[in-house]
């Protein structure tokens, strides 16, 4: 519940803060890079398993999975880099990319934070 609470929160407060001072068109690039770059974050995990995830386990994956983890983490970690800099006119190429930054690292930390309040309480239960 915690989770679809703050992915609506998030969302409706990006969505209105992308509408100030902009365009139509500018407000839907703004909305949809930070949702692909959401998506992205995602996926850099899952090429990092094979990687260097699976090491507790003491499963060696091959080396033909940890190449193309490799070429998938770096085609994601351009996707990102990429993502930052407008495709359509904008007034300013900084505030865009300013506005999808701190907009993305703002909702991972609030996400951090979530996760790890969640972690100490359960911890709690646990120990009682």
């Amino acid at each position: 519940m915690n989770s679809i609470l703050f992915v609506a929160v998030v969302t409706l407060a990006f969505a209105i803060g992308s509408l100030i001072g902009v365009g139509q068109q500018e407000a839907f690039q703004l909305i949809d890079n930070a949702a692909g770059i959401f998506y992205a974050i995602a996926y850099l995990v899952l090429f990092a398993i094979p990687i260097c995830g699976l090491r507790r386990l003491n499963l060696r994956p091959p080396l033909w999975l940890k190449i193309a983890a490799a070429a998938g983490a770096l085609t994601t970690l351009l996707y990102i880099v990429l993502t930052i800099f407008p495709i359509v006119e904008v007034e300013s190429r900084f505030a865009f990319a300013a506005k999808i930054i701190v907009v993305t690292v703002a909702a991972n930390l609030i996400g951090a934070l979530i996760f790890l309040a969640g972690e100490r309480k359960r911890l709690r239960i646990a120990k009682l």
